[in-house]
C-alpha cells in the first residue's frame, strides 16, 4: 500500500529529459526461458506492488452497502463505484451542494494489506483520498490524509514511483515534471537484475548458452551491494544526490542518496527501513556475509512463519537455546514472532470517523524481547 508520500520535489539540476535506462522489457519477456521462477515470482507482493486497475488488480468491495466511507464531518462521505468496466471514486459535500469524481487508472499495494489508487491529470499522477484495507474489507481515508476533507490534489512524486514501480519514463523541463505512460509496473525482473534487452537478444540465438550473459546476478555481489539493491526501497527516506530512477543494480547507493549523519539519523521505523533495522542487530554484525537473502527469497511468496523459521536455524542451535527446555520443540515455528516481532509502525498514520490508527510489520531488528517473549510462551502455556 502506497503508505506515505515520501518527501521529495522535483530535480532542480539543468533541465533535461530523464528517461529511464530500464525501458527494455516487459517481465513477461523474461517468461520463456526462467518459466519456473516467472511462475511463483508474479505471485509475490513486491511484483504485485504496483498495476493498472482492473478487475483482476482491484481488491477492494464497489457493491452497494460496502462502497461508501463516510466521514466525521456532516454531510461528507465518498462513494466507490464500478461501472463500464471502470473504477471511480466520488467525494460528496452535501452541504456545499459539491462533488468531484475521479476515476482509478492505478493500484499501488499488492492487497495483501490493502491498495491506494491514483489517477492521471496533466501528464501527473495524484492519489485519491480513499484506501481500502483487504483484512478487515474496510475502505478508510488514504494514510495522512485528514478526517473529514475532500482533496483530490496529493501530488504523487517519482521517489514514489522508483519504490512501486520498476521504471517510470520521467520528463523534467526547468523543474517542470511529467510522467509518459512508458512504464514497467510492478518490481519486476529489470529493478534487481538490470536492463535485460542485450541478454534476451543474445540468448535469442544462443540457446544452448547455460551460462548467463549481459545480465546482472545480485547473488554473486559483494554484501555492501546486495543490501543496496534493496537498501534503494526499504532504508527510509533519504535526500536524494541524482534523479530518480537513476540508480543501477550494483552501484552504491550513497551515489545517489545522502547518508543520514549519525546526529541527525532517525530511529528506523519498521514500515519502509528494513535494512537499517538489520543493520543494528547482532546476528548481522556477527556475520561477514549476512544480507536479505540470507532469510528472503524475493522470487517466492514467503508468509509461513515456519519457514522464515528455518532460515534461522541455519546458524542457530535449539539444543542451544536458553528457553529449549521449557519450549522444546514449539520455538521451531516460533523464531521471528519472538525476535522480530510485529510492532506498530510510526510512518504510517490512518485517521477515521472514529478512530486513529496503524499498521503492524515485521521489526527487523532481530533481537531479544522479553515482553513479548513471555507473552508468546504464555500464550503457548494456555494452548
Amino acid at each position: 500500500m502506497l503508505g506515505m508520500l515520501v518527501p521529495a520535489v522535483a530535480w532542480q539540476g539543468a533541465p533535461f529529459h530523464h528517461t529511464t535506462l530500464l525501458l527494455g522489457q516487459q517481465p513477461s519477456a523474461c517468461r520463456a526461458c526462467h518459466q519456473k521462477v516467472f511462475a511463483t515470482f508474479v505471485q509475490t507482493a513486491h511484483f504485485r506492488t504496483s498495476a493498472e486497475a482492473t478487475a483482476r488488480t482491484v481488491k477492494a468491495r464497489f457493491y452497494e452497502g460496502h462502497n461508501l466511507l463516510r466521514t466525521g464531518t456532516e454531510g461528507v462521505y465518498f462513494v466507490m463505484e464500478q461501472r463500464d468496466g471502470a473504477f471511480y471514486q466520488t467525494g460528496v459535500d452535501s452541504g456545499a451542494g459539491t462533488r468531484r469524481t475521479e476515476r482509478i487508472d492505478l493500484v499501488v499495494g499488492s492487497g495483501r494489506r490493502g491498495q491506494s489508487y491514483l489517477y492521471w491529470r496533466g501528464g501527473l499522477l495524484f492519489e485519491l483520498p480513499v484506501s481500502y484495507l483487504t483484512g478487515i474489507e474496510e475502505w478508510i481515508n488514504s494514510p495522512g490524509y485528514p478526517d473529514g476533507q475532500i482533496d483530490f490534489g496529493r501530488l504523487v512524486v517519482a521517489r514514489c514511483l522508483e519504490c512501486h514501480s520498476t521504471s517510470f519514463t520521467v520528463l523534467v523541463d526547468r523543474g517542470a515534471v511529467r510522467y509518459s505512460r512508458d512504464y514497467v509496473l510492478g518490481i519486476s525482473c529489470e529493478k534487481c537484475h538490470g536492463d535485460g534487452r542485450q541478454h534476451i537478444k543474445y540468448h535469442s540465438s544462443h540457446s544452448g548458452e547455460t551460462r548467463g550473459r549481459y545480465i546482472l546476478d545480485p547473488a554473486r555481489f559483494p554484501r555492501a551491494r546486495k543490501l543496496d539493491n534493496c537498501a534503494l526501497c526499504h532504508s527510509g527516506p533519504r535526500e536524494p544526490l541524482r534523479p530518480e530512477f537513476s540508480y543501477r543494480p550494483g552501484e552504491s547507493l550513497d551515489d545517489f542518496f545522502l547518508p543520514p549523519s549519525d546526529a541527525n539519523r532517525p530511529v528506523p521505523d519498521v514500515h519502509g527501513n528494513q535494512v537499517g533495522l538489520l543493520q543494528s542487530s547482532k546476528c548481522f554484525r556477527s556475520s561477514t556475509t549476512m544480507s536479505c537473502s540470507t532469510c528472503h527469497d524475493v522470487h517466492r511468496p514467503e508468509r509461513d512463519p515456519a519457514q522464515l523459521a528455518r532460515k534461522c536455524l541455519g546458524c542457530h542451535q535449539v539444543s542451544q537455546h536458553k528457553m529449549a527446555a521449557r519450549i522444546g520443540a514449539r520455538m521451531i515455528t516460533r523464531c521471528i514472532d519472538c525476535h522480530m516481532p510485529n510492532e506498530r509502525s510510526r510512518a504510517i498514520q490512518i485517521n477515521t470517523a472514529t478512530t486513529q490508527f496503524s499498521l503492524n510489520y515485521r521489526n527487523h531488528a532481530i533481537g531479544i524481547y522479553p515482553e513479548v517473549a513471555a507473552a508468546i510462551f504464555q500464550s503457548s502455556k494456555e494452548k
